[in-house]
C-alpha cells in the first residue's frame, strides 16, 4: 500500500516503530537495510531508542548492496554509512553483520556467500530507499527480477548522483547487489521516498505503469508498503493513489 505522511519525521517515527517490532517479534530477526541519506534519521533514532535492548544480541544484518572497488572503511561506501549510523552506535559484533565486500578478488564468491546466508537466515525486515532513476539496491532500470545477488553495471545517473556520498570525485562503474526477487521474499518490506527531490521519480513509479522501473516490481504486494512524505507525493493525484491501493483490498 502507498501511505502518505505529513513529513519526514512522521515517516521516521513509523519506521523506527516497525524496526523495534520486528526486532522483538521475530525469533531470528534479520534486517536488510539500504544506506544513504533517506533512512539516516531512522537509523539514528532506532539506535538511540534500542541500544540497551537485550534482543539486539539476536539481530543479524545482511547487506543490500555495495560499490565495487570501494573498501568498507572508505567514506561513501554503503558499509561505512551504515556503520556510522547504526552498527557502531548499537555496538553490533562483526559476527552479526554479513556484508558484501566490494574489493573482493572474486565477486561471484561474494554473491554466493551472501546468497547462502539468506538461504539459511531469511530476511524478516527490509528497508529500501529509491534511487533518482527508480532503482532498488543497485538493481538499475532494465534489470531482470533475480532471486540471487549479482554484479551490475551502474547507470550514468547512478554514477553521478552517488558522488554526493564521497569527499572527492570517485570512479564508480559497477555495484554488487541483492536481486529484486530476494527483496520480495522478505517477510516485510518498507520502501521510502522523502523530500521534493524524489517527487518526480515518485510520480513516475506510481502514475506511469509502463515505465518498467525496478521500484515498480515492489508495488502491489500485501507485505510491502511505500511511505512518502507530502513533498515526495506532491505530483501524485488521488485517483492514481486510490487505484494503486485498491490492489490491496
Amino acid at each position: 500500500m502507498i501511505k502518505i505522511f505529513e513529513d519526514e519525521q512522521a515517516i521516521t517515527n513509523q519506521i523506527v516503530k516497525e524496526m523495534e517490532q520486528h526486532l522483538l517479534n521475530n525469533e531470528k530477526p534479520v534486517f536488510c537495510l539500504a544506506s544513504g541519506t533517506t533512512p539516516e534519521k531512522s537509523y539514528c533514532q532506532f539506535a538511540g531508542e534500542t541500544k540497551d535492548n537485550s534482543r539486539l544480541k539476536d539481530l543479524r544484518i545482511v547487506s543490500l548492496d555495495e560499490w565495487v572497488g570501494i573498501g568498507r572503511t572508505s567514506e561513501g561506501s554503503c558499509y561505512q554509512m551504515l556503520n556510522k549510523d547504526l552498527f557502531s552506535p548499537l555496538e553490533l559484533r562483526n559476527s552479526q553483520i554479513e556484508f558484501f565486500n566490494g574489493t573482493a578478488s572474486n565477486l561471484q564468491n561474494e554473491c554466493h556467500r551472501i546468497d547462502k546466508f539468506i538461504e539459511n537466515n531469511p530476511i524478516t525486515f527490509s528497508l529500501m530507499g529509491v534511487g533518482m532513476n527508480g532503482h532498488i539496491g543497485l538493481n538499475e532500470p532494465g534489470c531482470s527480477v533475480l532471486d540471487h545477488s549479482c554484479v551490475v553495471d551502474l547507470s550514468e545517473k547512478t554514477k553521478i548522483v552517488a558522488q554526493k556520498y564521497f569527499n572527492q570525485p570517485t570512479l564508480l562503474e559497477k555495484g554488487i547487489t541483492l536481486g529484486l526477487g530476494q527483496i520480495l521474499k522478505s517477510k516485510r518490506v518498507l520502501v521510502v521516498m522523502t523530500s521534493v527531490r524524489k517527487a518526480e521519480i515518485a510520480k513516475e513509479i506510481i502514475m506511469n505503469p509502463g515505465a518498467q522501473l525496478p521500484a515498480q516490481v515492489l508495488l502491489g504486494h500485501d507485505h510491502i508498503d511505500f511511505y512518502l512524505d507530502r513533498e515526495a507525493a506532491k505530483w501524485i493525484d488521488e485517483a492514481s493513489l486510490k487505484k494503486e491501493n485498491d490492489q490491496y483490498e
